[in-house]
């Protein structure tokens, strides 16, 4: 028994051993891979920087596209306007600037421009325009111009609705305004605006070619722009026909002013009197007339 303890007890080592090799030729099972979180894909477009509210938007009584609502004006998508009428249209555009490009019509704006230009001419768009969903969004008015066609705006917000007889695509043409405005009439409209405002915003000077053509429009001033801009029949109406600064040469800002002024857009409503009281006693105004609104250095009556 002596002599066997120790042939056992090598036995059993031995048996241990190659139970230990034959565990060690499994693979052992493989480590679970460490959890990484994949990247978020990138932003097609940046997000809104103003709450846009959804505005449906019906054609002739059928909800037909979406529009926005954006400080409680309505824009609209010139590219829904054009599948609707079966206009073909295409749409370039940056975090900069937009190119609309329809039949015999290119629309294009500028971030920073308070302006549509369209064949020459020039429509208003002093909140301007944006991108969403993939899609431009223009001021309603704009789309008006474009299409020839009217947008009306429910008084709560609730709805757009969008009719006219078809459309009416925006003409102009590079001389557009020299055609269609007396030369005379055109060249004081754009001298009285810089000489008066060339300090002033592009709403500034709007405002005061509006002046001018509500005084054209009254029955109580001469009844063409350059007679209102020099006219002296009381005293003397704007005093840089006295001065002669009304002969400066003007920059382009005043004459894309005249030219808003020419389209219809008012931004000093029906105001036939301004005054700077940087430069003027504005006591006769106050006193005697009925205030409309200020803009930058005027205050506008009528």
């Amino acid at each position: 028994m002596r002599r066997l303890l120790p042939l056992l007890l090598a036995l059993c080592m031995l048996l241990a051993a190659c139970g230990t090799a034959q565990a060690g030729n499994v693979p052992a099972a493989a480590p679970e891979p460490t959890q990484t979180a994949e990247p978020s894909p990138p932003a097609l477009s940046p997000a809104p920087t103003h709450p846009y509210e959804s505005l449906p938007v019906y054609v002739d009584g059928l909800l037909t596209m979406r529009g926005y609502l954006r400080g409680g004006a309505a824009y609209l998508p010139p590219e829904a306007v054009c599948i609707y009428y079966g206009i073909g249209c295409e749409t370039l555009w940056d975090s900069n600037s937009f190119v609309l490009r329809l039949p015999g019509l290119e629309a294009v704006g500028r971030d920073g421009e308070p302006y549509i230009t369209a064949d020459g001419r020039y429509l208003y768009a002093p909140d301007g325009w944006f991108q969403a969903d993939g899609s431009l969004y223009l001021p309603a008015d704009a789309v008006e111009r474009l299409f020839g066609v009217t947008v009306t705006l429910a008084e709560d917000g609730s709805r757009a609705d969008l009719s006219g007889t078809g459309y009416r695509l925006l003409r102009g043409g590079e001389d557009y305004y020299t055609r269609t405005t007396q030369a005379d009439d055109l060249y004081w409209l754009i001298h009285i605006i810089y000489s008066e405002a060339h300090h002033e915003s592009l709403a500034g000077q709007i405002g005061v070619g509006n002046v001018v053509l509500n005084r054209v429009a009254s029955d109580d001033f001469p009844a063409t722009i350059m007679a209102v801009v020099l006219d002296r029949e009381h005293t003397l109406q704007f005093s840089p026909v006295g001065t002669g600064e009304v002969a400066a040469a003007p920059d382009e800002s005043a004459e894309i002013a005249a030219c808003l002024c020419l389209e219809g857009y008012r931004t000093a409503g029906d105001a036939l009197y301004f005054v700077n009281p940087e430069r003027g006693d504005p006591t006769w105004f106050a006193r005697t007339l009925t205030p409309v609104c200020t803009i930058g250095h005027h205050q506008f009556y009528k």
